[in-house]
């Protein structure tokens, strides 16, 4: 109790301690939870960062170790909604991508497409460009291109994610291009 009315008075070597006492037991927690290595750091950073920030807030009544896990609870539900959105948002990118037939490499014989496919994804990082290049062009799943690729599902989500920004903006600057020029 004594740590929790220091933390409360602003005491950074009372925080200190807490944070030095809970620090690896978080970790774990999220580590457990979201099984990378990045994202329980950055995690377990932000449960501290919310815990000195909300300091005021902390009560006597319950140990400083249920309020920190609490803290923690609340930061993960977070996390989850954050990548329920990000895959929602991702889906509907590769339905827009799917809609467009230009993107679209059916068969090896659609030079065109495989040129264009080519052409955007040229100046993507190497690994970025094979997740791009066998989701897109040769319709590998995700869990086929991480074997095949040696990285986790999660390395390949993120990288054609990515891929996809990319893509569309420079499908955004095309068309922008193509409107002004062709007005003249």
């Amino acid at each position: 109790m004594i740590q929790i009315t220091e933390i409360k008075k602003g005491d950074q070597v009372a925080y200190q301690a807490v944070y030095d006492l809970y620090h690896a037991k978080l970790f774990h927690y999220f580590l457990k939870r979201t099984r990378i290595k990045e994202q329980a750091k950055d995690l377990t950073q932000q449960s501290f960062i919310k815990l000195w920030k909300s300091r005021h807030t902390l009560s006597d009544a319950y140990s400083l170790d249920t309020q920190l896990f609490t803290i923690a609870s609340s930061i993960f539900v977070d996390h989850l909604r954050k990548q329920a959105a990000e895959r929602k948002y991702q889906h509907r990118l590769e339905d827009d991508l799917c809609e467009q037939p230009a993107l679209v490499c059916h068969s090896n014989t659609d030079y065109e497409s495989a040129d264009y496919l080519d052409a955007v994804s040229e100046d993507l990082p190497p690994i970025r460009r094979n997740v791009f290049m066998l989701k897109i062009a040769k319709g590998y799943s995700n869990k086929e291109i991480a074997e095949q690729l040696s990285v986790s599902i999660k390395t390949v989500e993120d990288h054609y994610s990515k891929a996809l920004k990319h893509v569309r903006s420079l499908v955004t600057i095309l068309l922008f291009l193509h409107i002004l020029f062709s007005q003249y």
